[in-house]
C-alpha cells in the first residue's frame, strides 16, 4: 500500500521585500520541483507592503498555485503576519522563514527529515546574521534583556525559521495570546 504524500505549508511574512521576491520564488519553487515526494504550499503574507511586493505576489500565485497570497490591510507587524499564515496553514507540517532568503529554503529537506523523525519541533540557528551596526546592537540587547527578565531562553541568531508538526501548529493556534513573540 502507497503512503500519502505529506503535505507542508511555508509561511512566509513579507513586508516590502520586491527585491528579493523573484530569487525567493525561483528557490521555493526548485525546492518543490525537487521533493515530488511532499504535496507543497507557499503562504506568503502581504504585512501591508508599500512596493511592488502585493502584486508580485499576486502574479507568483496566478502562475503557481502552490502559492497562496494573504494581504493584511495594514502594516501589523511579522509577528502578527506570521500567526496569520500560521492560522491559515493547512497540512502535516509548517515552516516558518522569512522571505528575505536569510533562511535559505534548501535547508528546508533537513527539517523535513527531522519531523519525519519523531520532532514536533525543529528550529533552525544562523550561524551568523546580516545585520549591522545599530541593528545588530540592539538586537544582541533586546536578547540580554530577554534573557534577564524571562524565564525563556533565546537562542541569540535564532529567529523563525523552523517547522511545526500539525500537532504543535494546532497547540500554538489554540493560545489565547494575541501578541506572540515566536523565538519565545
Amino acid at each position: 500500500m502507497k503512503t500519502p504524500r505529506p503535505t507542508i505549508a511555508v509561511v512566509m511574512p513579507v513586508f516590502n521585500e520586491q527585491e528579493v521576491l523573484p530569487q525567493t520564488r525561483d528557490r521555493l519553487t526548485r525546492l518543490f520541483d525537487a521533493n515530488e515526494d511532499i504535496v507543497w504550499c507557499a503562504i506568503l503574507v502581504n504585512d501591508g507592503s508599500h512596493d511592488r511586493s502585493p502584486v508580485m505576489l499576486e502574479e507568483f500565485a496566478t502562475r503557481d498555485p502552490r502559492f497562496r497570497v494573504i494581504h493584511l490591510a495594514r502594516n501589523f507587524g511579522f509577528q502578527a503576519a506570521l500567526a496569520a499564515g500560521l492560522t491559515a496553514a493547512e497540512g502535516d507540517a509548517v515552516v516558518t522563514m522569512d522571505a528575505d532568503l536569510q533562511d535559505p529554503p534548501e535547508l528546508i529537506p533537513q527539517l523535513i527529515s527531522a519531523w519525519r523523525n519523531g520532532a514536533d519541533v525543529v528550529r533552525a540557528t544562523r550561524r551568523t546574521r546580516q545585520e549591522t551596526g545599530i541593528r545588530r546592537l540592539g538586537m544582541d540587547l533586546f536578547h540580554r534583556l530577554f534573557g534577564h527578565v524571562s524565564d525563556t531562553t533565546i537562542t541569540p541568531n535564532a529567529g523563525t525559521f523552523g517547522l511545526m508538526s500539525r500537532r504543535a501548529l494546532n497547540a500554538l493556534n489554540e493560545l489565547p495570546e494575541r501578541h506572540r513573540f515566536f523565538p519565545g
